[in-house]
């Protein structure tokens, strides 16, 4: 059993902007320009355009969701938050 703590968070420029659903071992604040940065560079390319835009215009933002125990439960985690976001309506990306 690992026992790690992960962060399950979300970037967006605010609550109707929510575009992208992560995990990390790590805080979310301690990572968070390493993970804007990532995003700007993912493959998914309206995820990375949008990502370039919000970061040149300084409103990316990030917030934490949830925690996990492990880096599966984080998955799982991200994957369902992901799911629920975009029943809202809202297209939100995730890499799992």
């Amino acid at each position: 059993m690992e026992n790690a703590h992960y962060h399950i968070f979300g970037v967006g420029v605010d609550a109707g902007d929510l575009r992208y659903i992560g995990w990390t071992e790590k805080s979310v604040n301690e990572e968070k320009e390493e993970i804007f940065s990532e995003l700007a560079q993912k493959g998914i390319r309206d995820l990375a355009h949008w990502a370039k835009e919000a970061l040149h215009g300084g409103k990316l933002s990030i917030f934490e969701i949830e925690s996990a125990p492990s880096a599966e439960d984080a998955r799982n985690s991200a994957a369902f938050w992901c799911r629920y976001y975009h029943s809202l309506g809202l297209n939100v990306f995730t890499d799992h």
